[in-house]
């Protein structure tokens, strides 16, 4: 049986290091998010630079890209709170309605269908919402499954992708929550990440260096 807590405790001693280039952007986007007072042609340059560091707009023409960061600041204007409480069924709707409004603008493939927004869909909901919300992309999902497997945690039924990766990501979350919260973690402010760069890391398609 996998040792979850072992790994969080390892990983947070040894891998995660604060601050990186990656937060430094993170609070970039999140500036942009919730400031209000700010230029709004300003919110959209710097939401769409974070958007861009994390490659989810790949192969999206501009006009689109610049649809998309506008929708993702009107649906952060239109927030009652700043915090979900790390509830999984409020973490799921607010992904649902956001994906909506956000794939209307995506660019269709040459296949006719549109582009996956899932990634992109996530990332801008944590940006919504940092303290509570789940990020996924490949690498985690990889890894993610694999831990699943080895910790007998399976997600209930849904069909949305998304809705089974954050069932699942909830429940280790709960395994390693108590090492995550009694950690030093250099100041970062937002604890749910240790999970996601967690899972990120051991998602490299790539063997560790020595």
């Amino acid at each position: 049986m996998l040792d979850l807590k072992e790994l969080a405790e390892v990983f947070i001693r040894t891998k995660f290091h604060y601050p990186d280039d990656d937060d430094r952007e993170d609070e970039r986007g999140i500036r942009a998010i919730d400031g209000r007072a700010m230029d709004r042609a300003d919110r959209e340059r710097d939401l769409l630079r974070w958007l861009n560091w994390y490659k989810v707009l790949l192969f999206f023409p501009p006009d689109n890209s610049t649809k998309i960061a506008g929708e993702i600041i009107k649906f952060a204007d239109e927030r009652h709170e700043t915090r979900l409480h790390q509830t999984k069924d409020s973490i799921i709707q607010e992904y649902e309605r956001l994906k909506e409004r956000i794939g209307q603008f995506a660019p269709v493939m040459r296949s006719g269908e549109p582009r996956e927004v899932t990634s992109l869909t996530s990332k801008a909901l944590w940006c919504c919402y940092p303290h509570d919300v789940p990020i996924l992309d490949s690498h985690a999902a990889g890894a993610l499954r694999v831990i699943s497997r080895l910790s007998n945690m399976a997600p209930e039924p849904n069909p949305s992708e998304y809705a089974c990766f954050a069932d699942v990501w909830f429940q280790v979350y709960g395994e390693i929550q108590s090492v995550i919260d009694e950690a030093d973690l250099g100041g970062h402010p937002y604890r749910v990440r240790v999970l996601d760069k967690l899972l990120w890391y051991l998602g490299q398609p790539t063997f560790d260096s020595p």
